[in-house]
């Protein structure tokens, strides 16, 4: 109900240091929680990225294509060739089966103890196994090389570079030129 232009002057003064509006409105739901919880028992689970499934129901199990599984089956059928992201970034993913039963350990863990403050778990591998964009780029490539996807577009062969000249540059010669033809 807000004109763009005001929610344009006031977002960075309410994100304050916060990096985007995503986390911002989790760390403000954290909070309401917080607040409002009363005598409930609560635990919270932060995971980072939710990929899909490592064993149940079984491995690669998705159920949608948003996210991160959306930008790997657009790759791996040939329509996505380049993706503007740092390649030393590490690529924090969960899989979802280990959120879910983090979910269900947490949740037996909380009814059944009744800890006094509220627990939050960080469901992340990041610290303890990091894996980065540019590893991902290649194990993607090479997985969808060796068990290609049917009814794919185009090879397999998505560029990852935080050059913004080099990803326009694959835009226009994978994505643009391609469509125009």
């Amino acid at each position: 109900w807000l004109d763009e232009s005001i929610i344009q002057d006031i977002t960075p003064k309410l994100l304050g240091d916060w990096p985007n509006t995503y986390t911002y409105t989790k760390a403000l739901s954290e909070y309401l929680i917080q607040e409002e919880k009363g005598n409930l028992n609560i635990a919270i689970i932060r995971p980072s990225i939710v990929g899909a499934s490592w064993h149940e129901p079984f491995p690669g199990w998705i159920d949608s294509f948003n996210g991160t599984s959306g930008i790997f089956v657009a790759a791996g059928k040939g329509i996505l060739r380049t993706v503007i992201a740092n390649n030393e970034a590490v690529a924090d993913m969960i899989p979802v089966d280990v959120a879910i039963n983090l979910t269900l350990a947490a949740g037996w863990y909380t009814a059944v103890h009744r800890p006094k403050n509220m627990l939050v778990y960080n469901c992340t591998t990041g610290g303890i196994n990091p894996f980065f964009w540019g590893e991902m780029e290649q194990y993607v490539m090479s997985t969808f090389k060796r068990n290609p996807l049917e009814q794919a577009f185009r090879t397999p062969n998505t560029h990852l570079t935080s050059n913004y000249l080099i990803n326009q540059y694959w835009i226009t010669v994978s994505h643009k030129a391609p469509a125009i033809l």
